[in-house]
């Protein structure tokens, strides 16, 4: 297999060459590598979110913040504002946590070492990995769900990966290369994506389907095998409450610092609960003198539970409530807003 191993790799740097997705976080930047502070902050906003999603918002970060001593001098409100729309929050909250800590500690150079980067927050086996590997040239193979895909059908593993991912670093580790990592990485990546599909893979478009167990066995269509096993979201209930004063002005305030959204600004809401029966309304509506309306209601999507808010509106005049904290109509798209809380405020107003 050893042999084979090297024709894929051979095979896979050629088709590279010639059909690498243009991202802005591969600009070349010295010893033909992409700025390592570049993929630093890629590969934190690409923890579970799409390349699509990520290449508009990566583009504006580095416009705004574009290096990593930029970026270690704001406060966490700024970098929770910009991130709005990404979700995820706390890997905003990580990401300037550890480039505070780079910039005290490295000189605002990203480390090259495993076990410096391991310690940084949100740093993972991955993205340590990935780091070393695409920013430094590092002899690594890093893990995501294409690489793996790609590995479980060149080998036929007809197993969910989840149960088989031990196996599954020990058979990367045979593809890793002393010379071309980079390029390596990233060419297993843009493979997965744009011929080893997740669901209709491109065979007949594929010149390492000779090398591909499930190929020869007509398996490349149940590999990779999913588990049965789903796991159903909880649901959990809110009401949102948007209050508007004369002056066209939305009631805003910070959520806790801890949890969900942490520290975020939010429209108030009644604390979020599994049971629709328990839900009690927000202190600041019960005390204020308004007639509320009913505007709608809409169900919003977390990584482990669905969260269904009725929403309601009301107005109030600004000098009912002192010392509130309240953001114009017009400009709430471009707030602090977390992408939930504009959408209830778009369904109110």
């Amino acid at each position: 297999m050893f042999n084979e191993e090297n024709q894929v790799k051979k095979y896979l740097l050629k088709w590279y060459s010639k059909n690498a997705r243009i991202l802005p976080w591969r600009n070349k930047y010295r010893n033909n590598l992409p700025n390592p502070y570049f993929v630093f902050v890629s590969e934190y906003m690409l923890q579970q979110t799409t390349v699509n999603t990520v290449k508009n918002k990566f583009q504006n970060f580095v416009i705004k913040w574009p290096n990593l001593d930029k970026l270690a001098q704001i406060n966490e409100p700024q970098i929770l504002k910009f991130w709005s729309g990404l979700g995820y929050y706390s890997r905003a909250r990580n990401l300037l946590k550890s480039a505070k800590i780079i910039n005290k500690k490295f000189n605002n150079k990203i480390p090259c070492s495993y076990d410096e980067l391991i310690d940084l927050p949100g740093v993972g086996n991955y993205t340590a990995n990935a780091i070393l590997g695409i920013a430094f040239n590092k002899s690594v193979m890093p893990l995501d769900a294409n690489i793996e895909r790609i590995l479980v059908r060149l080998h036929a593993i007809d197993k969910p990966i989840i149960k088989v991912k031990k196996d599954l670093r020990y058979l990367a580790d045979k593809f890793k290369s002393k010379n071309f990592s980079s390029d390596l990485i990233q060419s297993f990546m843009d493979y997965g994506s744009e011929i080893c599909l997740p669901r209709n893979p491109k065979c007949e478009n594929c010149s390492i389907n000779k090398f591909c167990q499930s190929y020869k066995k007509n398996l490349q269509y149940k590999i990779p095998n999913k588990s049965k096993n789903k796991i159903l979201k909880t649901i959990k209930y809110t009401r949102a409450y948007v209050i508007v004063n004369e002056n066209n002005e939305i009631l805003v305030r910070n959520r806790p610092s801890k949890g969900m959204l942490a520290s975020m600004l939010e429209v108030p809401n009644d604390n979020w609960v599994k049971n629709k029966n328990l839900l009690s309304t927000d202190q600041i509506v019960k005390k204020l003198k308004t007639n509320l309306k009913l505007k709608g209601s809409f169900e919003y999507s977390f990584s482990h539970f669905d969260l269904e808010t009725e929403i309601f509106y009301g107005n109030i005049k600004k000098a009912q409530l002192s010392n509130a904290n309240w953001i114009k109509i017009s400009t709430y798209n471009k707030s602090g807003l977390p992408t939930v809380m504009k959408k209830i405020v778009e369904i109110a107003v």
